[in-house]
């Protein structure tokens, strides 16, 4: 067992073994000696020293071992290397090549306000004059350019290192380039105080009082995110746990295990969709399951990082996690396909019933009971029949509209869906409701029932009561979530229908004692309004039972006028014909 020291390297804590601490120790001895006559040696040491602590944190290792100390020394190179780029015949380069990383910065030495455009043009090598047009064109056209450039300031950091330099520049980054890098910027900083005008002088010290604020801001942004970080790792993971029990459950309940009773429903639905998918169930839930879990996975995984601060995860663990999500999409997508086709067609059977039996002015509306369905629950159910030849389900409606004429009727819709229409027809004939109603009162059930053997096709019924006008209903307490879309001139909410009476009017539903409701003076309005509009229709229809009188006697006048005139007419020949036969005659 090897003895190890603890090392503060780029203000990054290090474990490192004794012999690699000691190689690594003459190394950077041996830099400091190289770069001793160097103006800025304190910046470049300090530089070289970060990069090596980034060198040593993208490997991920505990433990520094003299290994990972060569490859350091290999990347960053040694001092007697230092400008000696020749390539002797038959010599063997043992220099690793560093690679090279480019990063967006924000330029210090090359800005009119922040460095952006520098950044720019440097990351892309251009000439940032390019990137300024086209920052003051687009402020000049359509202004967003402005709102651009603020965001590239800041969420772009400002290039501070030689590193940053370097990187901006998509150059390697070695010791050599690090000192050179820091000699050139301490030269520029000179030459360009000295070339700097008055209007630059102005626009850097705007820049600096926005790049203080921004500075400010980003500092109080992470004392804030040092506070709400746990917070949001347990609400992440709170979140992620929940989810994944859901999903747990759900699994289980779709294979059947250990549930009973509501769930029976759910167990049925799910049943009967897996069966008409061609393919086995299992293969369905492993798709559900990794389309679903795996970013359950990661939700929980980052609630414990933010928690504990755990390592991030490799890039193979993660091209893994996103191979086998990417699979799983896949398989949802099949089945998705799948499941649409299979409901792809609806039908409707309808049934009009004239309620022949009622013969009270106002009809009262309520429900059977039962025992397995409740009238103050609105959840659908699906359950079987004590006999186990049916099922019935509680997706029942009951809307009201005006009737066409003087009597009752009650409307059922019956609905289903399937993989063709015809199929859907039968399962929608196969639908089964039944009410009871006589003369002063209608009762509904809050199911309907349909064969066992059916599987689940989202059947449903759809009740619609048609109230002559001037008739009225009474709506049942019990009635609260079985009404659905009653349209009323106080524009109520259905559940707040229920307990009063109801008149049907031509405008729609109006209440008639809804005294405690705010509305009810504007009712009483609307009510005298109403009575004196049947004065009114009364009037018109007298007037036109008139009209059509007159316009009767007007037609027999003129009949009779008719036959007279026939009359004289043919009485006149008659004469004249007499007349000539005394002609003759004579």
């Amino acid at each position: 067992m090897k003895k190890t020291n603890t090392i503060n390297l780029g203000s990054i804590i290090f474990h490192i073994e004794e012999d690699a601490f000691s190689q690594l120790q003459n190394y950077l001895n041996a830099i400091r000696s190289y770069f001793s006559t160097s103006e800025g040696q304190d910046e470049i040491i300090t530089d070289i020293e970060s990069r090596i602590a980034e060198i040593m944190q993208e490997k991920k290792i505990s433990i520094i071992t003299s290994s990972e100390v060569e490859d350091v020394i290999a990347i960053m190179g040694k001092p007697e290397e230092y400008g000696d780029e020749s390539d002797d015949a038959g010599f063997t380069e043992t220099r690793a090549t560093p690679k090279k990383r480019m990063k967006i910065f924000r330029h210090p030495d090359d800005k009119i306000l922040g460095g952006v455009c520098g950044g720019l043009g440097a990351y892309f090598n251009v000439d940032p004059v390019l990137f300024r047009l086209g920052f003051l064109l687009t402020m000049l056209i359509g202004g967003f350019g402005l709102l651009v450039y603020l965001i590239l300031w800041v969420i772009a950091p400002l290039a501070d290192r030689a590193s940053d330099y370097l990187e901006m520049r998509g150059e390697p980054v070695t010791a050599e380039t690090i000192g050179r890098t820091v000699a050139s910027k301490i030269e520029e900083t000179v030459s360009n105080e000295k070339n700097k005008t008055w209007v630059r002088k102005i626009l850097a010290g705007l820049g600096a009082i926005f790049g203080f604020l921004v500075e400010a801001i980003q500092g109080i942004f992470i004392v804030l995110g040092k506070i709400i970080k746990p917070l949001i790792g347990v609400i992440l993971l709170g979140l992620g746990l929940i989810a994944a029990i859901a999903l747990s459950c759900f699994v289980a309940i779709a294979t059947g295990i250990g549930f009973g009773g509501d769930f029976l429903e759910i167990n049925y639905t799910l049943e009967s969709i897996f069966n008409q998918i061609p393919v086995p169930q299992m293969f369905v839930l492993m798709g559900i399951i990794l389309f679903v879990g795996i970013p359950l996975f990661q939700l929980i995984y980052l609630g414990l990082r933010l928690l504990f601060n755990m390592a991030k995860q490799s890039n193979a663990v993660k091209g893994t996690l996103l191979s086998l999500w990417i699979f799983g999409l896949l398989f949802m997508i099949f089945f998705g396909f799948q499941a649409i086709t299979f409901y792809s067609e609806s039908a409707r059977k309808e049934l009009d019933i004239a309620l022949y039996k009622v013969s009270s002015d106002t009809l009262k509306l309520s429900l059977n009971p039962h025992e397995y369905f409740y009238w103050d629950e609105r959840d659908t159910k699906i359950i079987e029949t004590k006999n186990g030849e049916h099922r019935l389900s509680s997706n029942v409606e009951l809307n009201i509209r005006p009737s066409q004429d003087s009597l009752f009727h009650l409307n059922i819709e019956k609905r289903a869906n399937a993989g063709s229409f015809y199929d859907a027809r039968d399962f929608a004939e196969n639908i089964d409701y039944h009410f009871i109603d006589d003369k002063n009162s209608l009762s509904f059930n809050q199911f309907f029932q349909f064969p066992i053997d059916d599987p689940y096709q989202y059947q449903e019924v759809e009740l619609t009561l048609l109230i002559p006008v001037g008739k009225s209903i009474y709506l049942d307490e019990k009635l609260r979530y079985f009404i659905y879309d009653i349209r009323n001139i106080h524009r109520m909410h259905d559940r707040d229908m229920v307990g009063h009476i109801w008149k049907m009017l031509e405008e729609g539903l109006v209440c008639l004692n809804c005294e405690e409701l705010d509305s009810y003076y504007e009712t009483r309005d609307f009510l005298e309004k109403e009575k004196e509009r049947e004065v009114d229709r009364d009037a018109q229809r007298d007037i036109k039972r008139l009209k059509i009188e007159f316009e009767r006697a007007e037609r027999e006048k003129d009949r009779a006028l008719k036959i007279v005139d026939e009359k004289r007419i043919r009485v006149e020949k008659e004469r004249i014909e007499i007349l000539k036969k005394l002609d003759k005659n004579q």
